[in-house]
């Protein structure tokens, strides 16, 4: 849990970001730069495609970051058995940490039940052998629509709510993070994704009610080098932690 002032610097910056390598053309080296940067700067965790994890499990042993990967990834539409099936295949493989992608069409065609009945099949797979978290990529929805979504995730009660996969038309906003987060109890995170390449944003989210990042590993390193170059600029401004932090 972070402290009870938490200064966005370069020795913070990643313990509240997931590092990834999650694109189609990632390959067995980026995997292994992923890992090699996650255990040298101490990121939450690593999240790579499901048939990558035998081998991040690997390279993370004995590292404190923990194992994830995505579910129903990027487009949510994979019948819910298949799913539920994934999710079993990634923790027989060793993932710690679940993202779900949950099915757009189906919550943009009002059957919000089918929505939460899936997120629970996948939950209830997992039975607590992993953490989860919920994408709802807030790019295709409107505002009603990001509530009705995070009414569902909350019903398996996710550690948190992820605002997008990377993979949609538009980057994450300030004001995305703002309405997801009004929009979940306290006990439920934000992890903001999508698009987050500059500190200021980063900064603008963390106000906004972020307490989890989402970044590709080339961007949060350049993030991080970015962070360590200003630090002779003297501690940012001291906010309240992000919470919670599981």
């Amino acid at each position: 849990m972070p402290s009870e002032h938490f200064v966005l610097d370069a020795a913070s910056f990643p313990a509240v970001v997931d590092i990834s390598a999650v694109q189609a053309s990632h390959d067995e080296a980026d995997v292994r730069r992923l890992a090699g940067a996650a255990v040298q700067h101490g990121f939450v965790s690593a999240h790579v495609l499901g048939h990558w994890v035998p081998l991040l499990r690997q390279l993370l042993e004995g590292s404190a970051t923990r194992v994830g990967a995505p579910v129903g990834f990027p487009s949510g539409g994979t019948p819910s058995a298949l799913k539920v099936a994934e999710a079993q295949q990634l923790l027989r493989s060793g993932a710690q940490d679940i993202d779900v992608m949950i099915n757009v069409g189906r919550l943009l065609s009002g059957q919000d039940g089918y929505v939460r009945d899936e997120l629970r099949a996948v939950s209830d797979a997992v039975a607590g052998a992993a953490g989860i978290k919920v994408i709802i990529e807030v790019a295709y929805l409107g505002p009603e629509q990001v509530r009705r979504a995070c009414e569902a995730a909350c019903s398996i009660a996710p550690s948190h709510v992820k605002t997008a996969t990377g993979w949609a038309a538009r980057p994450t906003s300030v004001e995305d993070v703002r309405l997801v987060r009004r929009c979940l109890p306290p006990e439920i995170g934000v992890k903001a994704a999508g698009g987050i390449h500059d500190v200021g944003l980063v900064q603008s989210m963390l106000e906004a009610g972020a307490t989890r990042f989402g970044i590709g590993a080339a961007s949060a390193l350049e993030l991080l080098r970015r962070l360590q170059a200003t630090a002779q600029d003297g501690p940012q401004r001291k906010r309240n932690p992000p919470r919670p932090d599981g």
